[in-house]
């Protein structure tokens, strides 16, 4: 049988089988383990139930099409990243870094705006600017139930994670999209300035035909690609950085760049060049960023 596995927990795998809609606590193949391919949440198996042992064991992984480490999570297809207009803030730089960070595994990020009613006007402006970059972005109100819908329709089908701050809204996100209130929602810290972690590890939920994983609070933010390459992998960066006077342009301090141009004109948001220029710095150095989420 194949199927594939929405939760892992002290070595049993819990995979959901697609035909009989049911799901299957598995053990790993020795052999899998020799090989150090330990199964992960996300992937898709082969494994064989014996229905008088009431056993089922996994003895072969396919290939993975992306693989995300924290999360540690395989075969997603959309990244929501969540983000609050208030308590806390909306957090433009880490948008940017969670933006790159899927597009680098080939997963479509889409923006999630909770909390939609305290947008002002700063925010709508910056919100404008990524939606006229080409990135879908969906403003919510789990409370008042406004585009729920929409966000049903844009993750059917689809393997979703959800990634953002602790107490912008994902599992009050998925407490709606289920229409119940099953899970725990975390809450703010004024203290602190930040979310208290509730979710305590990766598990993939059925809500109608998508499969939805909340991920931990603190996640290892740690970008390595070349900087040529990653000069393009925004979507509006890509579209006009072939109007650059050199095709390496990292739009810098390089003259005739099409994206600082573009900056100026107000065409691209000047903080998310700022995030940008801040972005490659860290790639530059090398450096391994914890971010909590």
């Amino acid at each position: 049988m194949q199927g594939f596995i929405i939760k892992a927990i002290a070595g049993d795998f819990f995979v959901y089988n697609n035909e009989d809609k049911k799901t299957y606590v598995c053990k790993a193949r020795g052999q899998i383990r020799n090989q150090k391919m330990m199964p992960i949440c996300g992937d898709e198996v082969i494994f064989d139930y014996d229905e008088k042992a009431n056993y089922s064991l996994i003895n072969k992984i396919i290939p993975r099409k992306n693989e995300l480490i924290r999360p540690l999570i395989a075969n997603v297809d959309v990244a929501l990243i969540v983000m609050s207009t208030k308590e806390p803030n909306f957090d433009s730089y880490l948008v940017d870094k969670l933006i790159i960070a899927a597009t680098m595994q080939n997963i479509e990020p889409i923006i999630i705006v909770s909390k939609c009613e305290f947008i002002d006007e700063e925010l709508k402006q910056l919100i404008e600017n990524y939606k006229f970059a080409g990135y879908k972005v969906i403003e919510i109100s789990s409370h008042q139930n406004i585009n729920i819908k929409e966000v049903h329709e844009t993750i059917k089908g689809k393997k979703v994670v959800l990634c953002g701050q602790s107490a912008v809204g994902k599992s009050t996100l998925i407490n709606t999209l289920l229409a119940s209130d099953t899970r725990s929602i975390g809450s703010f810290s004024q203290k602190l300035g930040r979310g208290k972690h509730e979710t305590r590890e990766v598990e993939y939920i059925r809500i109608n035909e998508a499969f939805v994983a909340d991920s931990p609070g603190f996640s290892r933010l740690d970008i390595k690609v070349e900087l040529t390459t990653y000069a393009r992998l925004f979507k509006d960066f890509s579209s006009l950085a072939n109007k650059c006077r050199f095709s390496s342009c990292l739009h810098v301090n390089e003259p005739s760049c099409a994206i600082k141009n573009a900056v100026n004109e107000g065409i691209i948001h000047k903080k998310r060049y700022e995030n940008y220029i801040h972005l490659m710095n860290e790639i530059k150095d090398g450096k391994k960023v914890w971010r909590k989420k």
